[in-house]
């Protein structure tokens, strides 16, 4: 849960941006939520996706911080697609967003290989 001030990426906020990375890298420049939240899912091995709050709240989060741009579809853009929906926004990373991607990883990491904590944490182990 984010803390107030606190300005550091929550893991579903840094998984939508390695998500977004998986699909501007295998082509996708734009993705609507929707599909960032399958491409996520897949890359996860999950059966169904994020829940919708929890996703349009994180790309919320991340577009207020300058990770993601979005922009909304066109009338004429839904209709060249064949839909009568509702028009979809359009989700597209930004470098900042990258960086904060990367910069996370490399934080998780570098908690994994210094996790000094291990050697003095007591065993629970039953005799």
């Amino acid at each position: 849960m984010r803390r107030k001030g606190d300005t550091e990426l929550v893991t579903n906020e840094v998984k939508l941006l390695l998500a977004a990375i998986s699909m501007t890298t295998s082509g996708d420049s734009e993705f609507h939520g929707y599909s960032l939240a399958k491409e996520l899912a897949h890359l996860e091995g999950a059966q169904t996706p994020m829940s919708q709050s929890t996703l349009y709240r994180a790309l919320r989060r991340l577009e207020e911080r300058g990770a993601l741009r979005s922009r909304w579809e066109s009338i004429e853009e839904s209709q060249v697609d064949g839909r009568d929906g509702p028009p979809r926004r359009y989700y597209t990373i930004t470098a900042d967003g990258v960086a904060a991607a990367r910069a996370a990883v490399a934080r998780s990491e570098q908690a994994q290989r210094t996790a000094t904590w291990q050697t003095w944490v007591p065993s629970f182990e039953r005799s």
